[in-house]
């Protein structure tokens, strides 16, 4: 597989940031809990994972203090091996994710596995079609102590597969770009962000080129199959729709050409060495209520909604980088449910180990209240900011969440086939049609098998 390791390297950035320390115990493959584990007496969850996890790992050693009865363990599915015991393994890479997702379905189409599954990277639409996940929504409903109004129901909204919940967030970031200010305004060019297109950026960027310099770039440091993973999971919808690709598509073809010709013209660059000082805009991800309130009062760079390809912005973008499934075959389906419950606790979703906005809208308010503060003292940026503007700013960024509407989810397989193809149209080895065309079936292969 001639997949380029820096697109690799680019696509599990968010995962490898989350990888964390590894135990030493790497699950063998051999399937989930044993009956005698998950039986009547529900004295045992087993957790599938690729890779140790912080806030799991936390709310495990909190849970057993609360609930001694209860025997929560881990099993992890790695292709490569601990370095030594006791000790960091390396960051995940590819074959990681390709070994835990076969092994996951692999017991989950034989009615087996894990009580509860790390999903982030499982192709969740084929489960949920065989009627494999639990929804949420029903448990959620069945239970009177579980009050929906304390989280964020866009979030869930919009984590959905088809009508239910299937993988349960746990937090969540924000993508979207910053826009340079003082090249801005040596373009003379504003930016409607509401209605711009991918069209539109490209546009901007020549005439950035034109009023200020070639050496200016309209983004720096960016792969273009990076790129274009983000296209195909701002556009997943589109592409997979009803269990059929439709890579071989004006759309998608419309994308890679599109791609093409802002490296060939030096719109976008792909050279880690340049400065962002040259680049007009970069990508802005609000990691957390802290960071992010100090990303939009930046004096520097203003806050956009990423460009779509239609002009249709349908809201703020988002990111969950961890979320957990409920194997509908579970014998301990209950007690799975109260530790997840646990999980999206008060208590919980305060703790340090949250990456990313906590999905209990008290947390939020309460560390943004805190942020605010920091401002005001002059902490947050180093100097101090009147109160007015930061009251402003943070309605900025609350507006920004609760207009949260798409997913930036998709299945890794489906972006790695698209990926590896799409190298050889940048390389000029292959037409678009034929690039299409063989996505196209290498896709529609993998969702049928």
């Amino acid at each position: 597989m001639n997949l380029n390791r820096k697109w690799i390297l680019a696509l599990l950035t968010m995962i490898i940031v989350l990888s964390g320390c590894s135990s030493s115990n790497v699950g063998s493959g051999g399937g989930g809990a044993s009956d005698e584990q998950s039986g009547t007496n529900g004295t045992t969850i087993e957790i599938a994972l690729m890779s140790a996890h912080p806030y799991l790992d936390e709310a495990i050693e909190k849970y057993k203090k609360i609930r001694p009865d209860i025997n929560i363990v881990t099993k992890e599915y790695k292709a490569t091996s601990q370095i030594e015991e006791n000790t960091t393994s390396a960051p995940l890479t590819k074959g990681d994710i390709e070994k835990y997702v076969q092994t996951v379905s692999t017991q989950m189409m034989s009615g087996k596995g894990a009580d509860i599954i790390v999903t982030n990277e499982l192709p969740k639409d084929k489960y949920v079609a065989k009627n494999m996940l639990v929804n949420y929504y029903d448990l959620m409903d069945k239970d009177s102590d579980f009050d929906k109004n304390q989280y964020y129901q866009n979030i869930f909204k919009n984590s959905q597969n088809g009508d239910g919940l299937y993988a349960m967030p746990f937090s969540f970031v924000l993508e979207s770009f910053t826009g340079n200010k003082d090249l801005l305004k040596q373009g003379n060019i504003e930016i409607d962000d509401r209605t711009w297109t991918w069209d539109d950026f490209e546009e901007i960027s020549k005439k950035l080129k034109e009023q200020v310099g070639e050496d200016v770039v309209a983004f720096g440091n960016l792969y273009s199959g990076q790129l274009l993973s983000e296209y195909i999971e701002a556009n997943y919808d589109k592409l997979i729709n009803q269990g059929q690709a439709n890579f071989d598509s004006d759309l998608f073809r419309g994308m890679m050409k599109q791609i093409k010709s802002m490296y060939d013209e030096g719109v976008l660059s792909s050279d880690y060495s340049r400065e962002y000082s040259d680049s007009l805009f970069g990508n802005a991800n609000l990691l957390d209520p802290t960071t992010g309130l100090a990303q939009v009062l930046d004096p520097k760079f203003n806050i956009y909604q990423k460009p779509t390809v239609t002009g249709q912005n349908n809201g703020t973008p988002f990111k969950s980088n961890f979320s957990l499934g409920m194997n509908s075959k579970s014998k301990v389906q209950d007690e799975a449910w109260k530790f997840i419950k646990f999980m999206l606790s008060e208590e919980m979703q305060s703790s340090p180990a949250v990456f990313g906005f906590a999905m209990h809208k008290g947390v939020v308010e309460k560390q943004l209240k805190d942020a605010k503060q920091q401002a005001v003292d002059g902490t947050l940026l180093g100097q101090k900011v009147d109160a007015k503007t930061v009251e402003s700013k943070m309605k900025e960024l609350q507006q920004l969440i609760g207009g949260v509407s798409t997913n930036l989810s998709s299945d890794f397989k489906v972006v790695s086939i698209a990926i590896e193809e799409f190298d050889s149209y940048m390389s000029g080895q292959k037409s678009v049609e034929d690039v299409s065309k063989l996505i196209q079936n290498r896709v529609n292969t993998y969702i049928n098998e």
